[in-house]
């Protein structure tokens, strides 16, 4: 028992001199900061073994000094382990520090410095680094997937060849589905709101890939910049608030008339969050093409998406609807599964259903199923 109590206090103690240390760095007090971060290094604390590798690295307060900063970087590689308070501010810190994980990018580093000749200035060194790690902040944003087989109700080559021109040549029900989106972080607590700015771009293809020809059937692009606030106030804390986000989007098919849709919505997410339930609820303010003034009402002013964990399964429910109730009712529901691939962290299994109107912007007025089993890279 008191070996474990000696153990824990040597814990906390490291993890003060690693804070103290860090906040020293901060302020620009290179020269104090390394005795703190020292004293957290010896005791194990890997990240402070890490700042360590980077400020002999880059000659912060010291000489450059490649040699001590790989001793450091090795040491912090050997040692790393996930943080025990994912809260804490020295797993915070490591947001910002890697772009993989603290140990590959500490192993990259120190092959890279070994086996290639770096540029001794600072700012051309991390200029080298960025180029080689290509770290320019790039993560997953929405959902990127595979989907091969990807079948649908929809007979695309029985559509008007007047307002479809070109639609005769995609004759097959079954065609191949993906996505690719990318965020970039702009900014943080730029205003003091511990906010974020960001900018995001996606970009979902529908792709008639067993066709003779294999056309492209659709695409549609949407670049997009958003603020994401965090809710902290305690009188939201009953209904499980925890964020707002303010964005705006264009989305449009790229495509002339008379294929051309798009439009633009400024929209707020309302985040909540409880357990293994996380509710996202979008109202909309939408700008709509004159190719399709009417997509409210098929698509209308918001939706709800609900996503629930159970294990290493994820289920999504996406339910859109105009609420039109004199007849002119519609609207969308889209269900969605994902499950890891053996032991993968970033490959999974995913099923996706659809039902209603707005399955693509092309779509927005057609009512369809669509059904599509594949491969998920970021949920």
């Amino acid at each position: 028992m008191k070996k474990l109590i000696i153990s824990i206090a040597a814990v906390r103690l490291c993890a003060g001199e690693y804070e103290e240390g860090l906040a020293l760095y901060r302020d620009g007090n290179y020269s104090s900061s390394i005795i703190y971060l020292t004293n957290a290094a010896n005791d194990g604390n890997q990240y402070a073994q890490y700042s360590l590798g980077k400020i002999y690295e880059e000659g912060l307060g010291v000489d450059v000094n490649i040699t001590q900063a790989m001793y450091w970087y090795k040491r912090s590689a050997s040692t790393f382990k996930t943080p025990t308070s994912p809260s804490s501010l020295a797993s915070e810190e490591q947001k910002h520090l890697y772009q993989i994980d603290p140990k590959s990018d500490a192993e990259m580093r120190q092959y890279i410095f070994q086996y290639l000749d770096m540029p001794k200035d600072v700012d051309e060194r991390e200029t080298m680094m960025s180029k080689i790690f290509s770290n320019f902040g790039l993560l997953p944003y929405e959902k990127m997937f595979l989907i091969p087989v990807a079948y649908t109700t929809e007979n695309y080559e029985k559509r008007d060849p007047t307002h479809y021109p070109g639609y005769g040549e995609f004759n097959n029900n079954i065609e191949t589905e993906f996505q690719i989106s990318l965020k970039k972080t702009l900014s943080y607590n730029l205003l003091g709101l511990n906010e974020t700015f960001a900018f995001g771009y996606t970009q979902e293809v529908w792709w008639q890939f067993y066709s003779e020809s294999a056309p492209f059937r659709e695409t549609n692009y949407r670049p997009e910049i958003w603020l994401s606030l965090p809710i902290h106030d305690s009188l939201f804390s009953d209904i499980y608030l925890k964020a707002l986000k303010l964005g705006f989007w264009h989305e449009s098919n790229g495509m002339g008339k008379p294929l051309s849709r798009e439009w633009n919505q400024f929209y707020m997410d309302s985040i909540f969050y409880n357990g293994n339930l996380i509710t996202t609820l979008r109202l909309w303010y939408p700008d709509a093409g004159e190719d399709n003034e009417d997509i409210t009402d098929y698509l209308g002013y918001g939706h709800l998406k609900l996503s629930y964990i159970i294990g290493k399964h994820q289920f999504d429910l996406t339910w859109r609807n105009n609420f039109h109730f004199d007849g002119d009712n519609r609207g969308s529901i889209e269900v969605e599964w994902s499950y890891p691939i053996g032991s993968s962290k970033s490959s999974f299994w995913y099923l996706k259903a659809f039902n209603g109107y707005g399955a693509s912007l092309m779509d927005y007025n057609h009512q369809q199923n669509c059904v599509g089993f594949g491969f998920l890279f970021s949920r």
